[in-house]
């Protein structure tokens, strides 16, 4: 046996794990690292042939990362056949690579290894581009008795399996695994070998991009209509009696009606899935290998096949975002169309005002209706669906964005002039996000006006500063901040004044849920690695702040600015005008 550790990048050959040797992983020259900020000495990867692992232990005060989970100093884990590990947080990829000769199961249409990992945990290596006769030489290469069904691996000694490595390298079985490897950072579906309509054999874990964890239980297949279920509060409910559970083993099958109407929703022929956000991964108050157990237990007891997909954070995987349904229909479902109207989704985020029956709290948001609503699939509650209970009243979210006039004027009143003709200050008023460096970059700006920027410039000290200046030369200055209060809008008015030149007022006309969904929008496409986040207090600030521009304070006019969306995409438009 032999254990290599391949660059998913292809930046450098493969690395020998010998079995039981520490090999140290970090800024050194086998490993083509040459950022300064990743330690020489980062991460030790030590090979056990034996139980088929590698034990990974973090040395350098940056966290490496394996999946989602980041591995801090002085931590370790295990990493089987295929195991992926990023030496410094989620930078430099590499996978782990046993040689060994596994069981050969033929399918009619391609050929597939199946091994036993670490802790019977199954890994499936692709060997799709394999023919008949390269399959028989891996045989021959590999040390085995010939036998189609199990082969047995003779050990070979460390000091052969060093001068065998540059050899063996150039192999082109080992060129098939390096294309492997360059795939591992989106690992295809074990639903994509095969053939459309065929059952799931093994139950599998998945991890995209780390941003979506999926489980394919034994059984699972590709089908028309989808039976779609939250989890937590839908399908299992806490022991405790808690909201939040205690720990992994703190669930119970939220009613006892659930089992059986599951195992007839299958019989009749619906695909049996789960979506559910768990952001408690993200901020590590649960690790990914508990919540893999967690949802593994949770299938158990209710026996029938069920695909589960898990957001362990934000961004566009997250409900009431539609990613993770996209990647149902695209990867998940063997190429068979789900027909929308013969589907349906049950969730307990669902709108519900308090007292909607008698004793119950109010919902914790409507992100579950929300979601159906964005998919375009009915909608039902627990309550609804197994229990047969008449439908409560609902709250949908304030800001519907398919409900956003984008016709008309861009301010009002309309009879006012947007560009004035002589020199000006115009003092942009309003939330974040809601529209203002926008507006100024396309309606002002291209006028001559100066932007200042608080974001740009550092403080509003320098921000009067540039208005001055730019007031100096004769220039018309447009104030691109939030001044919500009077006092922030002062410091303009009196340099406006200062220069003897007219102020006015601009408020962007957009609400606080509006703001945010812009918000939403901004950071869930945002690719801008210096980007900072705007979180929920920077609007309550805002909001706390807020008095409504008076033309008292020393304006001559106010205008009111809609905000109108601009899409270079059509996906992008499409994901604007969902719920989130």
């Amino acid at each position: 046996m032999e254990c290599f550790l391949y660059c998913c990048d292809n930046t450098h050959d493969p690395i020998p794990l010998p079995d039981g040797e520490d090999v140290i992983a970090g800024r050194k020259p086998q490993f083509k690292i040459k950022n300064p900020k990743c330690p020489r000495n980062q991460v030790q990867l030590t090979a056990n042939y034996a139980e088929k692992e590698v034990i990974v232990k973090q040395l350098g005060k940056i966290p490496s990362s394996i999946g989602i989970e980041e591995l801090n100093k002085g931590e370790t884990k295990l990493l089987g056949p295929g195991g992926k590990i990023c030496i410094r947080r989620q930078e430099y990829p590499h996978f782990v690579y046993f040689k060994i000769i596994p069981t050969i199961k033929k399918s009619p249409s391609k050929h597939t290894y199946t091994t036993e990992g670490n802790k019977n945990n199954i890994e499936e290596i692709k060997t799709s581009n394999l023919t008949d006769k390269q399959i028989s030489k891996k045989r021959k290469i590999e040390e085995g008795d010939g036998n189609d069904d199990s082969y047995d691996h003779k050990t070979t000694k460390k000091a052969k399996m060093r001068s065998d490595t540059s050899k063996d390298c150039n192999t082109k079985d080992e060129q098939d695994v390096k294309s492997t490897c360059k795939d591992a950072k989106d690992m295809d579906s074990p639903l994509k070998n095969l053939q459309s309509g065929s059952p799931c054999t093994t139950s599998t874990w998945e991890e995209i991009k780390q941003e979506l964890l999926i489980y394919t239980r034994k059984g699972v297949e590709g089908r028309s209509k989808i039976a779609g279920f939250d989890m937590d509060g839908t399908i299992i409910t806490t022991k405790s009696g808690k909201v939040f559970p205690t720990d992994a083993a703190d669930w119970k099958i939220a009613l006892p009606e659930i089992p059986g109407r599951l195992k007839k929703l299958w019989s009749d022929g619906y695909k049996i899935v789960f979506f559910t956000n768990q952001n408690g991964i993200a901020k590590k108050k649960v690790s990914v290998p508990d919540f893999k157990k967690k949802v593994e237990n949770i299938l158990e007891p209710l026996n029938v096949p069920i695909q589960v997909l898990v957001s362990p954070g934000t961004g566009h995987y997250r409900k009431p975002c539609t990613g993770m349904w996209i990647h149902l229909c695209t990867k998940l479902n063997q190429g068979i169309d789900i027909s929308k109207e013969d589907s349906f989704y049950i969730g307990d985020a669902a709108g519900r005002p308090a007292g909607w029956a008698p004793g119950k709290k109010k919902d914790f948001s409507c992100s579950d209706r929300a979601f159906a609503a964005n998919i375009g699939i009915k909608f039902q509650t627990p309550e609804e669906f197994f229990l047969e209970k008449k439908p409560a009243t609902f709250n949908m979210p304030v800001f519907d964005p398919k409900s956003l006039d984008t016709n008309g004027p861009i301010y009002t009143p309309s009879t006012a002039t947007l560009v004035a003709k002589e020199q000006e200050v115009v003092v942009m008023v309003g939330y974040p996000a809601s529209g203002k460096s926008m507006f100024c970059e396309d309606h002002m700006v291209p006028h001559g006006y100066v932007r200042v920027n608080r974001d740009t410039l550092g403080s509003w000290q320098k921000c009067v500063t540039a208005c001055r200046n730019a007031l100096a030369k004769g220039k018309s200055v447009v104030v691109d901040n939030t001044n919500p209060d009077k006092e922030s809008r002062k410091r303009f008015i009196e340099c406006a004044r200062a220069a003897k030149v007219p102020v006015r007022c601009f408020l962007m006309d957009v609400s606080r849920e509006h703001a945010q969904h812009n918000n939403t929008v901004r950071e869930t496409l945002n690719t801008d690695k210096d980007y900072k986040h705007v979180g929920t207090m920077v609007f309550n600030i805002y909001r706390s702040h807020y008095v409504e521009p008076s033309c008292d304070e020393g304006f001559s006019e106010i205008l009111k600015i809609k905000f109108i969306p601009k899409f270079k995409e059509k996906s992008t438009r499409e994901f604007y005008n969902q719920f989130l």
